[in-house]
């Protein structure tokens, strides 16, 4: 629970670092707290770390193409606010961490985590943003 409420926190603070509109910060903070949801959930089905990355990315990328229609605002300010606690910040640090003392084995392995998380969320997003721009091509048809 803890690092759930710490992800809600993490995607407000960013969305005031990015001059995010103060009434839009409780819905960074839920899009935070849901992509770190998802993630911690696939994590236990999975087990690795692109899956539940890549599903986390997909449904947080759903989260900010409503709240964007919902808003009227762009789904960029929801999307980038709501993906931070997804962000392979540790496991790159552990990983230039270890190449810094020579350890190899174990830079590889951080460094092959920390791809997976950045291709996980940017697979999910793309798809995400595929599926929303096929439904509003159909509906403008």
């Amino acid at each position: 629970m803890i690092q759930l409420i710490t992800g809600a926190v993490g995607s407000v603070a960013f969305g005031m670092l990015f001059h995010m509109k103060s009434k839009y910060l409780p819905l960074a903070g839920a899009g935070g707290f849901l992509s770190w949801l998802v993630f911690l959930i696939g994590k236990t089905i999975w087990g690795s770390v692109f899956l539940p990355t890549l599903l986390a990315g997909f449904i947080t990328d759903l989260y900010a193409e409503i709240l964007a229609r919902i808003c009227k605002e762009t789904s960029t300010s929801f999307f980038v606010t709501s993906v931070i606690p997804l962000i392979p910040g540790s496991t790159l640090y552990y990983c230039m961490n270890s190449i810094m003392e020579g350890n190899t084995m174990q830079a590889l392995a951080y460094g092959r985590d920390t791809f997976l998380f950045a291709f996980g969320i940017a697979a999910g997003m793309s798809i995400g943003w595929a599926i929303c721009y096929f439904f509003r091509t159909v509906k403008s048809k």
